[in-house]
């Protein structure tokens, strides 16, 4: 059965503004000649894979399929009095600053999984995250050795996500402060 994407429900983003988003990009042949089916499951699993991080707030309504838009807790102070958080605007609801809309950062980050998901199989997805999360090791038999260090820093990260979408998710993860 074809996978259909409802934006809100199962994606953070459309097939059209997902082709939009990689409309300038080098080595897209993974996208570009994946069908629409396999399009969209890619797109479904990206969304899912943001949604299980931990991330900063709460969904902005109880109800809401999808962990975005979300509302925090904001000292304006902190963020130098602007109502924003990444580029989207938050409006106070009476106790929490919330966002007016998914931010874009989350829409791109969708993006750049599903194209990770469709670029590797299996194996390679589970390799390319180890390298990634510094994770070093091998087995010899029934023997198993791993950097604790690696388990640690895994830990740490967005565990799940490819690096790009981790670098974009970086501001509304838990426990995750941004250098800039």
């Amino acid at each position: 059965m074809p996978s259909e994407i409802v934006v809100g429900t199962n994606s953070y983003i459309s097939l059209d503004n997902t082709d939009t988003y990689f409309d300038d990009r080098l080595h897209m042949t993974a996208w570009t000649g994946a069908s629409a089916d396999d399009k969209a499951r890619a797109l479904i699993q990206a969304t899912k894979a943001i949604d299980r991080q931990f991330l900063k707030g709460r969904k902005k309504l109880a109800d809401q399929a999808l962990a975005f838009p979300r509302c925090y807790v904001v000292d304006k102070r902190a963020i130098g009095g602007l109502n924003y958080i990444g580029n989207v605007e938050l409006v106070w609801d009476g106790s929490l600053w919330c966002e007016t809309e998914v931010p874009q950062a989350v829409k791109d980050a969708c993006c750049e999984e599903a194209l990770f998901r469709l670029a590797y199989t299996e194996y390679e997805l589970h390799r390319e995250r180890q390298h990634a999360l510094g994770i070093v090791g091998g087995s010899v038999g029934r023997a198993n050795e791993y950097s604790v260090q690696a388990i640690v820093q895994a830990k740490r990260k967005g565990f799940g996500l490819c690096p790009d979408a981790y670098e974009l998710l970086k501001p509304f993860l838990a426990g995750v402060v941004g250098i800039t």
